[in-house]
């Protein structure tokens, strides 16, 4: 019975659990309450904020940086190719085998090209040959045409003209200065009459004097002194030996100087006269027999 009684007095004394908690939640909820107003309390007051706004800086300084992702490293994939590509690789294989194609046709175009080429220059190097044969042909041809007029001159010149026994002298009545007079006896197988002595002097006399009757014309003959003054050449240049140079009372031929080097023969009498090589005149061919 003793015992009985002294548990329930212990019981008695002691709080119960219960109420313990209670009381231990109120002191919590107190203590938070009285924090926040201490809080509020410093804010009101002067330079509180300030305070608060250096703390909450200070705060967000202390907080660590925040690390940024790296790179991330892409790793092979074995993965088939999509279609996109598999159409990507077909296009570029179909438009390699169309450039072969063109590049095949141009290579056989190029063939064909060089061919023809090959061929025209053949055609042309033959066409070539042809032409300096028909050249050399051609410059036979005016050779034998040469030798021909020239052969013809010289016969027609006998024929018509007035022999000696180893000449023809034969006169043309066209004017023509000293130069072109030889040049057209030349044309015709002949050159300017060249009297070499008296006998064909006397020749040459008689026929201008027949050509040219009743009138009295001068008439070229090949004699000048172009390459030194009072040296008279035949035009073939040999020197003169047999002169008949006009002369009277009034005048003494020659006279013309440096100014006239050229020989004309007057039809009246055959006399000569030096006269200037340009003036146009009538002239006289003779031609070998």
């Amino acid at each position: 019975m003793v015992t009985v009684s002294r548990n329930c007095s212990t019981a008695s004394k002691s709080p119960p659990w219960g109420h313990l908690q209670e009381v231990l939640e109120l002191s919590e909820t107190t203590e938070e309450e009285t924090v926040q107003e201490v809080s509020l309390r410093e804010i009101e007051e002067p330079g509180a904020k300030e305070v608060l706004d250096e703390d909450l800086e200070e705060e967000e300084e202390e907080e660590p940086e925040e690390k940024l992702p790296g790179p991330t490293l892409l790793t092979p994939t074995t993965a088939s190719p999509t279609q996109d590509e598999e159409d990507g690789f077909t296009y570029v294989f179909s438009r390699l085998n169309s450039l072969d194609a063109a590049v095949h046709r141009l290579n056989v175009q190029f063939y064909h090209m060089d061919l023809r080429v090959s061929q025209f220059s053949k055609g042309l190097a033959e066409l070539k040959g042809s032409v300096t044969e028909a050249q050399e042909s051609l410059a036979s041809l005016n050779e034998i045409a040469t030798r021909n007029q020239k052969e013809l001159g010289r016969i027609d010149g006998c024929l018509r003209g007035r022999r000696t026994q180893t000449k023809c002298f034969l006169v043309f009545k066209h004017f023509e200065v000293y130069d072109g007079a030889q040049k057209l006896c030349e044309a015709r197988g002949g050159h300017l009459a060249m009297p070499a002595d008296a006998t064909e002097m006397a020749v040459l006399r008689r026929y201008l004097h027949d050509a040219f009757h009743p009138y009295n014309w001068p008439a070229w003959v090949g004699i000048h002194d172009r390459r030194a003054e009072g040296l008279w050449l035949f035009e073939n240049g040999h020197r003169v030996s047999v002169f008949d140079w006009y002369r009277d009372h009034l005048v003494t031929q020659p006279n013309g100087g440096a100014r006239e080097n050229c020989v004309s023969l007057s039809s009246d009498d055959g006399k000569w006269w030096d006269n200037d090589c340009e003036r146009r005149m009538y002239y006289i061919c003779e031609y070998r027999l």
